[in-house]
């Protein structure tokens, strides 16, 4: 319910209007979603409250299609992380994001895969569903780094660009669309790096000094 709330926050307040006009708060917008929203959906358990639901019968059904190939695939820390990355790197290519920028059936399918990815990618890592990967802190840790790698790409490139890569942005704000594209890659550096970096450095081994008991992993809660 808090990750449902959020989300027409996120889209329906002034955060989506300013969207329009804004690179950094399209960019927010966009983060809400991956490092807020997506989490706090799969926290919420939806694929064993469904299990829950469902008379005996479905859960056979749900319970085989959960075991598919396709399913393990896509769920697998590995597959989510490919899916999610590739979404972020095309959509954010001028053609595709001018495309989602002036046609809205194009910009809610954009939202749609967005909120889609970023589910199958905290899936494994919160581990509170049924699925058939269920990483250690190890793939935990591997998980986390890649997701920030298609991140920290785009930031890199809106900070260091000469230019507004954006034209929409450019006819919008005049000169200070340039100022506002570095703010945009500011908001993509902080969120990436709060939401991944900091779990995952719970998740590094420390050394054990001899004759000290060994501290066993744990998963990151919800």
């Amino acid at each position: 319910l808090s990750g449902l709330a959020v989300l027409v926050i996120d889209l329906y307040s002034g955060i989506g209007t300013g969207a329009d006009t804004r690179l950094s708060v399209h960019m927010l917008e966009h983060m809400v979603m991956w490092v807020i929203v997506a989490p706090l959906l799969v926290a919420g358990a939806p694929v064993r409250l469904v299990l829950f639901a469902l008379p005996r019968a479905g859960r056979r059904r749900l319970g085989r299609w959960l075991r598919s190939r396709a399913v393990a695939a896509v769920t697998s820390p590995g597959g989510s992380v490919v899916l999610f990355s590739a979404v972020l790197l095309v959509t954010h290519l001028p053609a595709v994001y001018g495309l989602a920028l002036s046609n809205d059936s194009v910009h809610e399918a954009e939202h749609a895969l967005y909120l889609l990815t970023a589910v199958l990618v905290w899936a494994p890592l919160l581990g509170v569903d049924p699925l058939p990967h269920r990483p250690g802190p190890r793939g935990q840790f591997a998980c986390m780094v890649a997701c920030m790698v298609p991140m920290g790409l785009i930031a890199l490139w809106l900070g260091v660009a000469a230019g507004p890569v954006y034209g929409h942005y450019l006819s919008s704000l005049g000169p200070a669309a340039l100022h506002d594209q570095r703010e945009a890659a500011t908001i993509m550096w902080v969120g990436c790096v709060a939401a991944f970096a900091v779990p995952a450095i719970r998740l590094i081994p420390i050394p054990q000094r001899a004759g000290t008991p060994k501290i066993r992993s744990h998963r990151i809660a919800a």
